[in-house]
């Protein structure tokens, strides 16, 4: 993975794939050939309307998930959606477990984890506890523990 500056990139999701961003421009392609095999098919013009009033919204989509549910663990920080925490302040983690998901304030300014992301229990410098989240939780915790145990204790 690619080094940024803020370290080795360890642990990295994307928040969501490019591929549906391709729906509406297929799906006008395919109505514009099948219409071409009927007679008096609509106006491929009208095709044209369809695949952009589809590709539209859906990059939007894309493009606001991509940036909310992103999730990148360097050497030096962790990323989850808008909120990047200093790895010197993240002390230790605790195992997916499925608890975790209520009570806690999870990372991100999000009101609460999703139910299709996988919760990871952080514990902050000052005590507090955080819900750290991703698909996979058990490699983000992994990649989490192994740089946690290969930083050099606090004196």
């Amino acid at each position: 993975m690619p080094d940024d500056g803020s370290g080795r990139v360890r642990f990295s999701e994307p928040g969501a794939p490019w591929w549906p961003v391709l729906l509406g421009p297929l799906l006008a392609l395919g109505g514009m050939l099948l219409d071409r095999l009927a007679p008096g098919g609509a106006d491929p013009i009208a095709w044209v309307v369809i695949g952009v009033v589809l590709f539209a919204p859906i990059t939007l989509i894309v493009v606001v998930r991509r940036r909310l549910l992103k999730v990148r663990l360097t050497d030096t920080e962790l990323v989850q959606g808008d909120e990047t925490v200093p790895l010197e302040q993240i002390v230790g983690a605790r195992e997916p477990d499925g608890s975790g998901r209520f009570g806690l304030k999870p990372f991100g300014d999000h009101p609460a984890v999703l139910r299709h992301l996988g919760v990871v229990v952080v514990t902050l410098a000052d005590g507090t506890r955080r819900a750290a989240w991703a698909r996979d939780a058990e490699g983000l915790y992994a990649a989490l523990s192994a740089v946690l145990a290969a930083r050099e204790p606090s004196s």
